[in-house]
């Protein structure tokens, strides 16, 4: 959240004073967010498999609530896949800014 606050900033100043600084400190936090949700999004995916073997072995579904739990699981794995392209994409956009800023600089 406060990177986001960081960046919003770093636009405002680049706006009014043409100084890409605080900017740069944003796409630095950014990166370090960006980076940090790559390295833990294995241990999500690998959240739900665990998750459904567990409900499989310890019985807590019948077969007509297995798929429905199933389905459910790999729809929070997608979600954390869609959170990690979205990070990614939106250094992308604030990096593009930035390096747009330098050169006009």
């Amino acid at each position: 959240m406060l990177v986001n606050w960081i960046l919003l900033a770093g636009i405002i100043v680049l706006a009014t004073t043409k100084s890409p600084a605080v900017l740069l400190i944003g796409v630095i936090f950014m990166s370090i967010t960006v980076l940090f949700i790559l390295k833990t999004l294995p241990v999500e995916l690998n959240a739900s498999k665990r998750a459904l073997a567990w409900l499989d072995q310890a019985n807590i579904t019948n077969v007509e609530e297995y798929p429905k739990k199933k389905n459910a699981l790999k729809w929070a794995a997608t979600t954390s896949v869609v959170a990690t392209l979205a990070a990614v994409v939106t250094l992308i956009q604030y990096v593009i800014i930035y390096f747009g800023s330098r050169d006009k600089s």
